[in-house]
């Protein structure tokens, strides 16, 4: 019997619509008319897990996550261009589904402390998307998702 053959790594990531972690909780396979959206949820809640994520927190991905957020908070607001270089380097080498990412900063840090970013890059079949992030002091953060005309998701 000959071995079993898997699509090859090239082509693992073009056709990739769902994180391994939405096929592993159960999530249903993006197809049809919702499959451009279950893609952007499934990106979504990738990128909200990896924000939330510590770096050095799963061993066999030591980079994956942010680092502890307190060194952050000690130097804001001139510590901001920094979490937004360590986010979009995040991005770039966790989340394949999307190209030609941009981070910027939202406004100013406020009296509360949250550090606001908006996420722009392209997702195949989308075209532009975007996400609003907020980190608060805390060290959480929340993603909210848009499409290239501006809707949230």
């Amino acid at each position: 019997m000959a071995p079993r053959q898997f699509f090859p790594h090239t082509d693992c990531f073009i056709s990739m619509t769902l994180a391994l972690f939405d096929i592993l909780t159960g999530s249903p396979p993006a197809q049809g008319v919702n499959s451009a959206r279950a893609t952007l949820d499934s990106v979504q809640q990738h990128l909200h897990r990896l924000f939330n994520a510590r770096r050095g927190s799963l061993v066999h991905l030591p980079d994956y996550g942010l680092p502890d957020l307190g060194a952050i908070y000690e130097n804001l607001p001139y510590s901001v261009v920094d979490l937004a270089q360590q986010v979009q380097h995040l991005i770039e080498s966790f989340e394949p589904r999307l190209s030609a990412v941009q981070v910027r900063q939202l406004g100013t840090v406020g009296d509360d402390r949250r550090i606001r970013l908006e996420i722009s890059a392209r997702l195949d079949r989308l075209g532009e998307v975007g996400f609003q992030t907020v980190f608060e002091s805390a060290g959480l953060a929340q993603v909210r998702g848009r499409t290239g005309g501006g809707r949230h998701a």
